[in-house]
């Protein structure tokens, strides 16, 4: 595998496309810029836990066990992530936890991904969200990961792991157009939406991880895998929305520390296919008006991935 094929090279000129993305992920946050400077919330408010709980949705975990792989290995993947539905309680969140969000649009978060080996035993993943609208939003979202294995046993095998993201998500997030097509002020549009926003939110982390994989004996290329992440997260919702006649522009920013674990397991399937599985657990705090106290919201989901080795 460590020869490069024409496919192989080709693939691994597509990789460096997807990070020469990212200054333009970077730049297309600053096209909505608001009037005023951002207000800098607490990591523990309703707005900025919202904000946590999406960019964890998209956290680049590993999905499998930290592998050696040579300069010139590369595996195409497509990754599924379920998608919690949040209660009325959880979507109350604009407004310091006053007006209710429609957060309920999708189930599953579906994204590519690559992965090649660098050589030293050093692999570089990648993975896009491309700007298509799907149920009025529109994601532009570059993700990556350095991993290498740093110890190895018979059965077990521990590696590092840097980790980073750009992008936003954009769409009718304040002003949905099904509650601005209701009279401003009335049933259902309380808050005055006037036609459907044109928001902004920036999903930017770094992190760093340990994770493993064990051998399960007995089986043919069959592991469990598991990770602890730490991730600093760098958030704004850039707000751009017509209520009762007033241009909102307002920002809102927050930044802190999340932590995280997963376990899974990964197995072959057929030649060359395999597929992982793993639960990823993240606590998050909240302080949800009236409470004074924060209490821990966590997202707890599952996500697998179907790759192919070439």
């Amino acid at each position: 595998m460590a020869t490069f094929t024409p496919l192989r090279s080709a693939l691994s000129t597509l990789a460096l496309a997807f990070v020469s993305m990212a200054p333009g992920a970077a730049a297309a946050q600053t096209a909505k810029l608001a009037d005023e400077p951002a207000q800098e919330l607490d990591f523990d408010r309703p707005e900025a836990w919202a904000m946590e709980w999406t960019a964890a949705l998209t956290l680049l975990t590993s999905l499998g066990p930290p592998r050696a792989r040579e300069a010139g290995e590369v595996e195409l993947g497509l990754e599924l992530g379920w998608i919690p539905r949040l209660s009325e309680d959880q979507r109350r969140v604009g407004f310091n936890g006053t007006k209710v969000e429609d957060f309920n649009r999708l189930d599953v978060l579906p994204r590519p991904r690559l992965a090649v080996g660098l050589g030293w035993a050093t692999t570089l993943e990648l993975a896009y969200l491309p700007p298509v609208d799907v149920k009025g939003l529109t994601p532009n979202i570059l993700s990556a990961a350095i991993e290498r294995p740093f110890a190895r046993s018979a059965s077990w095998d521990f590696g590092l792991r840097a980790y980073g993201q750009l992008g936003t998500v954009g769409g009718d997030i304040t002003c949905p157009a099904g509650e601005a097509g209701l009279p401003a002020g009335g049933p259902g549009n309380e808050f005055g939406c006037m036609e459907p926003s044109d928001d902004e939110v920036t999903l930017n982390y770094l992190g760093l991880a340990v994770t493993a994989g064990w051998a399960i004996p007995g089986t043919t290329d069959a592991d469990l895998h598991f990770g602890v992440y730490a991730t600093h997260m760098d958030l704004e919702f850039q707000v751009d929305a017509i209520t009762f006649g007033f241009h909102d522009r307002s920002r809102l920013a927050a930044d802190g520390w999340t932590t995280a674990v997963t376990a899974g397991a990964s197995f072959p399937v057929w030649t060359r296919l395999r597929l992982a599985v793993e639960v990823f657990y993240t606590p998050l705090d909240v302080v949800r008006p009236p409470a004074t106290t924060a209490e821990n919201d966590p997202l707890f989901n599952v996500r697998s991935m179907l790759t192919y080795a070439f």
